[in-house]
């Protein structure tokens, strides 16, 4: 009997978006970085940033290292949140994905789902001035960190596989993806901001991932209960064998679709916009790159990492100096603010947010 798979319907999947039903699943694969995945890159950049005998062996065909003990993965994670994070304002790297990035930005998908610890996807609607939500998976016995229910015009950018934000959370050995593992398959792990609207959606489409890799698939298998019985589609998948593709289709139920990535989602663009052309979203203002994270943390009112990134690029006493002022007063309203009336905590948190986005403006288009 014929394996019986989703049909992808351009149609139904332009109503799909418009009714907050359809998730994009970004994998490592998404973005690329000299022609190779971003992700593969980083960990060829490591082997060479690591500090001699931090790094054991690297697996490449997993992508995991065996570190020398717990400080050798502390220090190579920190290498890692540092390259990631100065990557996003490398021009090389902004021009080659640059139409991936503008195509996602503009089609008005309310979930996002990222495979990776980086926050580009996030940062990219930042640097095209879109408001959204964002929030990441965190392991372990920390806190579940609360998220919003998303919408077409306040997206959600989820990180499921940890942050830069926190470099705890990113995964590169054996003992980091057991944890990771470990801490995903326990009830309730997952925000019910995020788990609500997964159950609401009635179609996923996964761009950027290698199907054939173990945990991949255990990645996808972990989702299984939001997204059994729901339409699944990969993008351009390559399977290592006909085999594999046979079982992978049944098993998971997930149809491929025939074009590439950025194919596919120019043509998902282009139905969509001539049926509601009004609810494509603007990428024609000015594209601030290196706005873009400052711009992203006023928005989750997270301060202290908006500051760390001034603080990192000031470089004239005065910029130092009004950057030194805004901790002061950041902190002194971290301080007060739970005992502040409502109004006035919001006033004041809205001034410093003007603040710092106006105090950014002037030290990152002045470098």
């Amino acid at each position: 009997m014929p394996l019986q798979l989703p049909v992808f319907d351009l149609d139904d999947a332009v109503e799909s978006i418009k009714n907050a039903g359809c998730v994009i699943l970004a994998g490592p694969e998404l973005l690329r970085y000299r022609g190779r995945p971003v992700q593969r890159y980083l960990r060829e950049q490591l082997l060479e940033l690591a500090k001699p005998g931090d790094i054991e062996m690297y697996y490449e065909e997993e992508s995991l290292f065996l570190f020398s003990g717990t400080s050798a993965r502390i220090r190579v994670k920190k290498k890692a949140r540092e390259w990631l994070r100065k990557l996003w304002a490398d021009p090389e790297f902004l021009s080659e994905n640059a139409g991936t990035l503008r195509l996602l930005a503009q089609l008005p998908v309310h979930l996002v789902i990222s495979a990776t610890p980086d926050k580009f996807l996030s940062a990219n609607l930042a640097a095209y001035q879109i408001p959204h939500h964002t929030g990441f998976f965190v392991g372990g016995d920390k806190e579940v960190r609360k998220v919003p229910a998303p919408s077409m015009h306040k997206p959600l950018v989820y990180n499921l596989c940890g942050s830069v934000d926190d470099h705890e959370s990113i995964i590169l050995d054996y003992e980091d993806l057991y944890k990771y593992m470990k801490s995903v398959l326990n009830a309730g792990r997952l925000p019910k901001g995020l788990t609500d609207a997964l159950s609401d959606a009635d179609k996923f489409i996964f761009l950027g991932f290698e199907l054939d890799k173990w945990h991949t698939q255990m990645l996808i298998q972990l989702l299984m209960e939001i997204l059994e019985n729901r339409e699944k589609f990969s993008a351009g998948p390559s399977y290592r064998s006909p085999d594999f593709k046979r079982f992978f289709e049944g098993h998971f139920k997930m149809a491929p679709l025939d074009q590439e990535q950025d194919a596919f989602l120019g043509e998902l663009l282009a139905a969509f916009q001539s049926e509601h052309p009004q609810l494509v979203r603007r990428t024609d203002r000015e594209y601030d790159s290196r706005l873009a994270f400052v711009r992203q943390y006023v928005e989750e009112n997270d301060f202290v990492n908006a500051l760390h990134e001034l603080e990192a690029a000031a470089d004239s006493t005065d910029d130092k100096n009004a950057v030194s002022l805004l901790k002061s007063r950041c902190h002194e309203f971290a301080e007060r603010q739970d005992s502040m009336h409502p109004d006035t905590r919001n006033a004041e948190r809205n001034k410093l947010s003007a603040d710092i986005l106006a105090l950014a403006t002037d030290i990152l288009r002045g470098l």
